[in-house]
């Protein structure tokens, strides 16, 4: 194998974010387990770590891709699906949504809250209020960590963390060496190719026995302190520093996401039960929810 394939094999499969991938693939499958919330989650990384293209690269009949969104614009997406086929929104980059005025991007947050839980979408026009009813969505999007630690206080007070999963990751100093190398042979693209097409068929509830349900619930320990990881600014010597602590998130409702993922990532293999398999994945994407060590890849 020469230097250039090498490069380009490393390059390829270090662009492709292959665990990522298989993490937004499962999230999406939440839609098909029976009786289940979809679970949804926001990509937490740098500019330039391919966020937006692996949202893009993903298409289904279920999964309707914007660029962004207000109350109104959920509104018209809820109202124009009167079957419900819609279960999953797709908004690769969640910025420019995030810069409206704080009023119109509090009242968009609220709704989206609203919609991914119980599926109401509320719109206030000044001359009445307009609502709507869908089965809930799941949202997923991207955003870079200096917009989301803006928002991250209101989020977590709002609960939207522990609905909104997010994820976070970027590239470490060995990874960006190596995509340089392949950037300068011309082996990588600012685009990933192509789309993966889903299909996500009639809802399912794989078995979860006892010893994968005590697996489980072992998880949603460490998963619930990772999601209630949060940092106070504090002054030392005339510099800004965090300093972490652990805010007291109930393991119920992590609990149950993991059950849903572990569930969804069986349908994905097409097995009827929770198995080995879908405790180490678990195990990866939980390895993405630490806010104070992002994931390097």
């Amino acid at each position: 194998m020469t230097r250039c394939t090498e490069v380009y094999r490393i390059g390829r499969m270090i662009l492709e974010l292959e665990t990522l991938e298989e993490i937004i693939k499962v999230l999406l499958f939440t839609s098909c387990v029976r009786d289940a919330i979809p679970v949804s989650c926001i990509l937490v990384a740098p500019s330039g770590t391919a966020k937006s293209s692996l949202i893009r690269r993903v298409n289904a009949e279920f999964i309707h891709h914007t660029d962004s969104f207000t109350s109104q614009g959920l509104f018209d997406i809820a109202i124009r699906d009167p079957k419900s086929i819609l279960r999953f929104l797709a908004v690769p980059d969640i910025n420019p949504s995030l810069s409206r005025r704080p009023s119109t991007v509090q009242a968009a947050v609220a709704n989206l809250l609203s919609l991914t839980f119980d599926g109401v979408v509320r719109v206030d026009d000044g001359r009445s209020v307009k609502e709507c009813k869908h089965e809930p969505m799941g949202f997923i999007s991207g955003v870079t960590p200096e917009i989301y630690r803006l928002q991250a206080k209101k989020w977590f007070a709002l609960g939207l963390r522990r609905r909104i999963i997010p994820l976070f990751y970027q590239y470490g100093i060995e990874t960006t060496a190596k995509l340089q190398v392949a950037v300068s042979y011309g082996k990588i693209k600012q685009k990933l190719d192509g789309y993966i097409t889903l299909k996500n068929g009639t809802p399912r509830l794989p078995a979860i026995d006892n010893v994968n349900g005590l697996h489980i619930q072992s998880i949603s320990e460490k998963f619930a302190t990772l999601l209630g990881k949060n940092y106070v600014t504090v002054k030392r010597e005339d510099k800004i520093a965090r300093r972490w602590y652990i805010e007291n998130i109930v393991p119920v409702s992590p609990h149950l996401t993991l059950r849903t993922l572990a569930q969804a990532h069986a349908i994905v293999r097409n097995s009827p039960k929770v198995e080995q398999e879908e405790i180490d994945f678990l195990l990866r994407f939980i390895s993405f929810c630490d806010p104070e060590v992002p994931k390097q890849i």
